[in-house]
C-alpha cells in the first residue's frame, strides 16, 4: 500500500479508539512517528499491523489523556457511540480482534492482560454492541 493509504487506516483504528478526529489525529501521529524507520515507499501489512499495535499501546496506556473529549459525537456513527460506551480494553479488543482480524495474542502482550480474560471483555462488549 502506499503512504496515505497507511495514513489513512492507521487514523481509522485510532478514530475507533478515541471517538475524536483529533485526538485521533494525535494517537496515530504518534505511532506512525515511532516506526519511522521502518516506513518504507511501498509499505507491507506487517510494518501496518506493528503501527497498529503502537496505536493500540498508546491509547492503552495513555487512556486518559486521550480520553478528555466528549465519548459522544453528533457526527459520529451510531456503532462509533457504542464504541466510545466500552472501556478501554473492551474497545481496543472489539476494534483488534473484529475490525483489524488480527490475533489476540498479540493484544495480550500489549495490554498485559491474559488471552481468556480478553475473549471474556470481548465477547462481553460483543453483546453490548448488539444490545446497546
Amino acid at each position: 500500500m502506499n503512504f496515505e493509504e497507511y495514513i489513512r487506516k492507521v487514523y481509522t483504528i485510532a478514530f475507533r479508539l478515541t471517538g475524536d478526529e483529533t485526538t485521533a489525529k494525535d494517537v496515530a501521529s504518534l505511532a506512525i512517528d515511532k516506526n519511522a524507520n521502518i516506513v518504507k515507499e511501498n509499505i507491507d501489512s506487517n510494518i501496518l499491523h506493528i503501527t497498529i499495535k503502537e496505536v493500540c499501546g498508546i491509547f492503552l496506556t495513555e487512556y486518559s489523556i486521550f480520553s478528555s473529549e466528549s465519548f459522544y459525537n453528533k457526527n459520529n456513527t451510531t456503532i462509533q457511540n457504542k464504541l466510545m460506551n466500552l472501556e478501554p480494553l473492551s474497545r481496543t479488543a472489539v476494534v483488534w480482534k473484529d475490525i483489524m482480524g488480527y490475533n489476540m495474542k498479540d493484544l495480550e502482550t500489549i495490554s498485559n492482560c491474559p488471552k481468556s480474560k480478553l475473549y471474556e471483555k470481548l465477547n462481553k462488549a460483543r453483546k453490548n454492541l448488539i444490545h446497546f
